[in-house]
């Protein structure tokens, strides 16, 4: 009989892992060509954490010193822990007058 739990998917390295979608915005979307991709990383990380990871895979992410991060449309802090299955919105910083 199947118990109703799903297992958690397993890394390269053999951590457990859980997949989040990225979406991309702007001048960001545009420099990247793409507008989201899916991403699989270690189950627990953070907001920052994951962002250090796009940046090391996007080298174009380096042109911006800062961005803005949401997780599932609301602006979260960078040690925000990261859930299966949640969307992260990047975005360039916004300036106006």
């Amino acid at each position: 009989m199947l118990s109703g739990k799903r297992s958690s998917p397993v890394s390269r390295s053999g951590s457990e892992s859980m997949r989040v979608k990225v979406r991309y915005f702007a001048s960001i979307r545009d420099r990247l060509g793409m507008d989201q991709e899916e991403v699989e990383t270690p189950t627990g990380t953070t907001l920052s954490a994951l962002y250090e990871e796009l940046k090391a895979t996007h080298k174009d992410l380096h042109e911006w010193n800062r961005v803005l991060l949401a997780v599932n449309g609301e602006y979260m802090d960078p040690d925000q822990i990261l859930g299966e299955g949640d969307v992260v919105a990047v975005f360039p910083p916004v300036s106006g007058g």
